[in-house]
């Protein structure tokens, strides 16, 4: 796949640099232009689709060090720490395999559970992130069938020199230092950066020696040139990230101890060409190839000396998980908002290969051919249809068509309507239709298999978005935007019941997901914006259905966001807050063979923070508190109100200081 790669640069790249005429580039600097799911980069209250913007200057102020820290408060976005597995996303009730994260569109690889740890997506080589909720799969195909956070990195610079020095602390015990510096000659770029994050560990459970959020070293590095031409840009970008986790061990029946060291590390690696061709139309071109993998070492521990000793039953031969990623995708659209028809059109195409011993025959390969459309009409002045299909073809599961259809109503100038229906769709993943894992307990061996027969996951997702901006007398600045959503899935893939000893893949029913929120801004003032916000989100499964159990189960959230800035005083405060409700659900009591109820409590999360800049903006110095409420593991009820579980929530409350200075 490495020659795919350089084979298609060969190819592509003089072709399109032939093509090019038209105007300039629209600069990524712009934080009005969105470019996920967009036919080209245009202004967010252009697009069709809704996009949610995150902008640097709230990852500075939140100080946030990874995509998990940075989505905490968020309304209807919802995360779930797993030991081990790391934090995993939930968008509009949909998770794990059905929310995509990209990195300028490229796929990050690397799913464990089913989840992309989002612990390790370091932010700090990011500009920006645009989130759409709901599948946007006619874009980015499988895996976006809840949403897509697509994550844009730094490019553009202004003067010869451009860099930056960050040092991040906090009071549990964890560090993060970076830096980045920028060389521009004529019309290239070259950029490097690269910076290392510790975090030793805490238990929240008050056992001692015994770390229930994993200590983690973090190294990562990336690497950027870019060749700006009249019209269009050229950007090769290079990353390599390595993390250790360290997993404490508890003692078993024999007292036996076990630790784990979990190893990971990534390269990416892509090629992408964005500009103007044809005249009015814009081209996005990316080729990738990324690689991934991810092993342990397991060690006996001696309780009295703590000396650790290297288990050979569990070597890394035996564990060792590769994943390869290559793909090329190329789009093609026209985008003008004084013309009654534009389109977008391209193809994707990509690799997925698999080896370890936990594969069936130790190695596995997918190959993935898809070829999309969208077309855009304005029927009426203020009215844009926008229908859209993909077609695609995978060798282990064949053909799929997945239409969906958008409509746009502008309703005087502050005023928009915005419809969404997706057939969304989900392949199943390697792990899924191969895996052959067998572990043993005493004299049993279980046996967890893949399974090649599996059928795609698909759902059918309706979205109603409305959106109100209005200004009062006293120039106070007012947005309202309420919004409802459905999803459907069918053919949900998940693990059977144990029997004897044995549990595989399979397709169960439906799954769906049924909710709606309310976002309100208000700015009284140019140094005050207040956001506030409310959702209530309700899931509902086959597994309910079949114990003749209520049909949605809702979750109830609140959030609100408060930024205030003395322009004399270069200081900034802000206050970021979410309530996440009680999460209703149910398990099966292992005595009797029952359903029974659960409910997790619901929790606060607040974020204090003040900055304060210097020396006309270069340093800047933020501190604050993380978590003022101190909340920890979250507690789950069952039906008499006797603890049944808890799980890993946040790690209580926490101070922090960073500091970033740019030259």
């Amino acid at each position: 796949m490495k020659k795919l790669f350089l084979t298609l640069s060969g190819m592509v790249l003089p072709v399109l640099m032939g093509m090019m005429q038209g105007q300039n580039l629209l600069r990524d600097t712009f934080e009005t232009v969105v470019v996920t799911a967009q036919f080209a980069p245009q202004p967010e209250h252009n697009a069709v689709y809704p996009v949610k913007r995150i902008s640097s200057k709230k990852m500075e102020m939140k100080a946030a060090t990874n995509l998990r820290e940075l989505l905490q408060q968020e309304l209807n976005i919802d995360l779930n720490q797993k030991s081990v597995f790391g934090t995993s996303v939930e968008i509009q009730g949909m998770s794990k395999e059905n929310i995509k994260v990209l990195i300028d569109g490229v796929p990050v690889i690397g799913r464990l559970n089913g989840t992309i740890d989002l612990n390790q997506i370091n932010l700090a080589n990011i500009q920006r992130i645009e989130v759409i909720e709901g599948p946007v799969s006619v874009f980015y195909g499988t895996d976006a069938m809840g949403g897509v956070i697509n994550l844009i990195t730094k490019k553009g610079q202004d003067g010869v020199l451009d860099g930056s020095v960050s040092a991040y602390a906090e009071s549990i015990r964890a560090t993060n230092l970076s830096g980045s510096v920028g060389y521009k000659i004529h019309n290239n770029i070259l950029r490097a950066g690269g910076g290392y994050y510790q975090f030793d560990g805490l238990s929240t459970t008050g056992s001692t020696g015994v770390n229930n959020w994993e200590a983690r070293k973090q190294q990562f590095g990336n690497l950027m040139f870019l060749k700006s031409f009249k019209n269009a840009t050229l950007r090769y970008n290079a990353s390599l990230t390595g993390e250790k986790l360290i997993h404490d061990g508890e003692p078993n029946r024999r007292g036996t101890i076990l630790d784990k060291d979990y190893f990971t590390s990534r390269l990416d690696n892509n090629l992408s060409f964005q500009g103007t061709v044809l005249g009015d139309h814009f081209i996005d071109a990316t080729i990738s190839y990324l690689d991934y993998h991810r092993y342990h070492n397991t060690y006996t521990v001696d309780p009295k000396t703590e000396e650790r000793t290297l288990y050979p039953k569990d070597s890394k031969s035996e564990n060792i998980v590769y994943y390869n990623y290559s793909g090329a995708k190329v789009q093609l659209g026209k985008s003008q908002p004084a013309d009654k028809l534009n389109y977008a059109v391209g193809v994707d195409y990509f690799e997925e290969l698999t080896t370890g011993s936990r594969i069936l025959e130790k190695k596995q390969r997918i190959k993935t051919l898809a070829a999309f459309a969208s077309v855009n009409y304005k029927w009426r002045r203020n009215v844009e249809l926008q229908p859209a299909a993909r077609y695609t073809w995978n060798n282990a599961y064949g053909s799929l068509l997945s239409p969906a259809f958008n409509a746009k109503l502008n309703i005087g100038e502050r005023q928009t309507l915005r419809f969404a229906y997706a057939r969304g769709f989900r392949a199943p993943s390697i792990k899924e239709l191969y895996l052959d894992f067998h572990i043993s307990a005493g004299p049993v061996t279980y046996t967890i298999s893949g399974n090649p027969d599996l059928d795609v996951e698909k759902s059918h997702s309706f979205n109603l978005y409305y959106s109100i901006m209005h200004v009062l007398g006293n120039g106070t600045r007012i947005k309202l935007e309420p919004a409802v959503f459905y999803n459907k899935v069918d053919h949900l893939i998940a693990l059977s019941q144990l029997v004897d000893n044995r549990r595989h893949y399979i397709n169960i029913d439906v799954f769906r997901s049924l909710g709606g929120k309310l976002e309100v801004m208000v700015q009284p003032l140019e140094a005050l914006t207040i956001r506030g916000g409310a959702a209530l989100i309700g899931r509902s499964n086959k597994f309910q259905e079949q114990y003749d159990t209520e049909a949605f189960l809702y979750t109830p959230e609140y959030s609100s966001e408060i930024q205030y800035r003395i322009s004399q005083l270069g200081l900034g405060l802000s206050l970021f807050y979410k309530y996440t409700g009680a999460h209703e659900g149910f398990y099966i009591d292992k005595k009797d063979k029952e359903l029974k109820k659960t409910t997790t409590a619901g929790f606060s999360n607040m974020d204090v923070a003040v900055t304060k800049t210097f020396f006309k903006k270069s340093l800047s110095l933020t501190g604050g508190v993380k978590n003022v409420f101190d909340v920890k593991d979250i507690e789950t009820l069952n039906q008499i109100g006797e603890a049944h579980a808890r799980d890993i929530q946040l790690w209580g409350r926490s101070f922090f200081i960073k500091s970033i200075y740019k030259f």
